[in-house]
């Protein structure tokens, strides 16, 4: 009888992967030049710029109507990523700046407020006592 162990198979040491080096080396693609795909670019650009001008208002006015969902992803496509639409801008400021605002208005407004001639004889103007 023979023994089991002299039955299994012997294992191969794994090997590294090779890569194939290129033939010649014009066969390796280069990489297309910056130049290039700048005037790839600003041609594209052009040609864009240039159908815009011809067809464009009126193909977002025919957008506009038929597909507003789609007019509306036009309109956030060429918006700033970092659009702001806070309307209240005084979040951004410090306590003291809004002091400062709010001083400043009111010498703008002093004078409108003080004017002896728009006060009734209980010191109550005219504005304020709705008359």
């Amino acid at each position: 009888m023979a023994d089991e162990t002299d039955v299994a198979p012997k294992r191969r040491k794994a090997r590294p992967a090779r890569r194939k080096a290129a033939a010649t080396p014009a066969a390796a693609k280069a990489p297309r030049s910056k130049r290039t795909k700048k005037t790839l670019g600003d041609d594209f650009l052009a040609a864009v710029r240039a159908d815009f001008r011809a067809h464009g208002a009126g193909v977002l006015a025919e957008v506009r109507a038929d597909k507003p969902d789609q007019y509306l992803k036009i309109v956030l496509s060429v918006l700033p990523r970092d659009f702001n639409v806070a309307i209240n801008h005084l979040d951004a400021l410090s306590d003291e700046e809004i002091r400062s605002r709010i001083r400043n208005l009111e010498t703008v407004l002093r004078p409108f407020l003080d004017d002896p001639a728009d006060r009734r004889e209980d010191g109550i103007s005219g504005a304020a006592g709705g008359t």
